[in-house]
């Protein structure tokens, strides 16, 4: 085509084919308009890549993290772009997560980068930068979470409006379950109206019919209810499981004088401190009952008598004497400045992170929403806070939590920062030198590439080279060990777990190897390469006799193969000016 070619108007048929097509998109627009928050969609170079790649994890044994105390499961930090990260753990733990947790940019106008370019307040595709970014990330984070999963996203003003238009779009108006207000700030602001000081924590459930809200108590609250229950968390407080007052003698009920068995075996029976014998509250089945459902406990007096008390729990959500809850996350869960001064601690000086999270704020949140053996991912990990958190919490109620955490290594953060952090809390070497290990490990992966290929079972070989490293993470397993090509054997919370990413292996063999590595006590699971994409063929599982089988990597490809982004979504995007 020539330049004068180039600058000829369109002809009439251009003309009308275009006044076709936009009546076509008008008509389409209206018949899908709603309530609701529209912005340009804006697409990422980190997202281009994945066209033609297809992401996948990689262990780098130099930066795991050998905890100080006895662990049965790692926790795991990846480094790398959290989009890439979030379409690889759709291939680990999709539908397996608790709790999600993160710390987004705010879109300020001094923080958040774009395509390589900082998104200030002068650019006129700031919010869609912001929402296209949110959005993908959102949506993938949501297929990670369990049915009765819950997330919490920090913000401010600047986006927290249309932060709740986007997540009532991507997991439903209907999960909404709070906008909690922190004050992450404690004061010195020279402000010329309002000095505000707060933030917020949008809160959404997967399904708000399963959401698992668990309860919070004040400090008043654990004033009344003192202990806590290693094994649940929950607080209680006690009460003699005697009668006492009026009618608590044994003449005054002879059918509740009777012996229970005390933990070493020997009989306890219901003596006042005097020794007069006295009477149970209860008949001997309902107090076998209490014993047997944990709501019973011993301890010797004085005279090294057994005495029995009962269980008092404190109110769990739902139940009437549950405490009414505010939006309004407690004080004493921190600022930003002790964030910072709790990192200073950590790491020492020149640490080269601003505004980090305080573990109370984390910890808060957790203790609202996070079991003793729940999955917990932040892919906004920054300084690590979360994975402090959750070792935190483990330690107070001997948990096993497991942390999944995400962050890219712009400026070093993850080598620099998170990374030691991590080290530093499971290890108990702070800068300051006064701190006991918490418990815990950790496995560090980095994300990386392969081609995305058009034949299926090239496909599969390909995935294959990597399925160690994405089972490893899929189990969040604690050691691994290649016994030989066709076997790596990984170890963690009670499981021997065979890897066999060899479509040529001879399976009696295998297995034989495999039952000699098995640790005493552990369950047996085997992943096994397969080019079926139905699973294990029977002739197959039946060589290995005692094991869980599982198909290798048919659900990892189909998850892995099944998101990559349109081509047109890059071909049709303008210049981010």
């Amino acid at each position: 085509m020539t330049s004068n070619q180039e600058n000829q108007a369109p002809n009439a048929d251009e003309l009308s084919a275009e006044i076709v097509a936009l009546r076509e998109r008008v008509a389409e627009l209206e018949a899908g308009a709603t309530l609701g928050l529209n912005w340009r969609e804006i697409p990422e170079d980190v997202e281009r890549l994945l066209v033609e790649e297809v992401p996948v994890l990689t262990h780098v044994k130099s930066l795991d993290v050998k905890g100080a105390l006895p662990s049965s499961s790692a926790h795991i930090l990846i480094e790398g772009d959290n989009l890439h990260a979030l379409y690889t753990l759709q291939a680990t733990h999709k539908g397996r997560v608790d709790v999600i947790s993160i710390d987004p940019p705010y879109n300020t106008g001094n923080e958040f980068i774009y395509n390589d370019k900082l998104i200030d307040k002068e650019n006129r595709w700031r919010h869609s930068a912001w929402l296209s970014f949110m959005h993908k990330r959102l949506v993938l984070a949501g297929e990670l979470l369990s049915d009765t999963g819950l997330i919490f996203i920090n913000i401010d003003d600047n986006e927290q409006a249309r932060l709740r238009l986007l997540c009532d779009s991507v997991f439903g108006e209907a999960n909404f379950i709070a906008c909690l207000i922190w004050q992450g700030k404690s004061g010195g602001q020279d402000a010329k109206t309002f000095n505000r000081l707060h933030e917020y924590v949008l809160v959404y459930a997967k399904d708000i019919e399963q959401a698992a809200v668990l309860p919070l108590l004040s400090e008043a609250d654990i004033s009344k209810f003192p202990h806590v229950e290693a094994s649940s968390g929950r607080h209680y407080k006690t009460q003699l499981a005697r009668k006492w007052g009026s009618n608590s003698l044994r003449s005054d009920r002879p059918n509740l004088w009777y012996a229970v068995k005390a933990p070493d075996g020997k009989d306890c029976w219901p003596l006042h401190s005097d020794g007069t014998e006295g009477c149970w509250r209860w008949s001997k089945k309902k107090f076998e009952a209490e014993i047997a459902a944990g709501n019973i406990e011993f301890s010797k007096d004085s005279k090294g008598r057994w005495v029995a008390y009962q269980r008092i729990w404190a109110p769990a959500d739902g139940e009437t004497l549950a405490r009414p809850r505010s939006s309004m996350v407690p004080i004493e869960c921190g600022t930003t400045a002790g964030g910072s001064r709790e990192l200073k601690s950590i790491l020492g000086k020149g640490n080269g992170f601003s505004y980090p999270k305080p573990t109370g704020l984390v910890k808060w949140v957790l203790e609202s929403s996070a079991n003793a053996d729940a999955i917990i991912l932040d892919f906004f990990a920054g300084s690590g806070t979360t994975l402090h958190s959750v070792a935190e919490l483990n330690a107070e109620d001997d948990g096993n939590r497991q942390c999944i955490l995400v962050t890219n290594n712009e400026s070093g953060i993850c080598r620099d920062v998170t990374q030691p952090r991590c080290k530093a809390v499971l290890t108990g070497k702070w800068a300051d030198g006064k701190h006991e290990p918490l418990p815990g490990s950790l496995r560090f992966y980095t994300t990386s590439f392969m081609k995305r290929r058009r034949s299926p079972d090239r496909m599969r070989m390909d995935v294959a080279a990597h399925t160690v490293d994405l089972v490893a993470v899929r189990e969040m397993v604690i050691d691994e060990v290649k016994v030989s090509d066709d076997l790596v054997m990984l170890f963690g919370d009670g499981r021997s777990i065979a890897v066999v990413p060899t479509f040529d292996a001879d399976h009696k063999t295998v297995c034989a190897l495999a039952d000699k590595q098995v640790r005493d006590g552990d369950e047996r699971r085997a992943y096994l390469f397969t080019w079926n994409s139905h699973g294990i063929e029977p002739e197959v599982a039946a060589l290995w006799p005692g094991w869980e089988v599982q198909p290798l990597p048919a659900e990892m490809l189909a998850e892995l193969r099944n998101l990559a982004p349109a081509r047109n979504l890059f071909d049709e995007a303008e210049a981010l000016s």
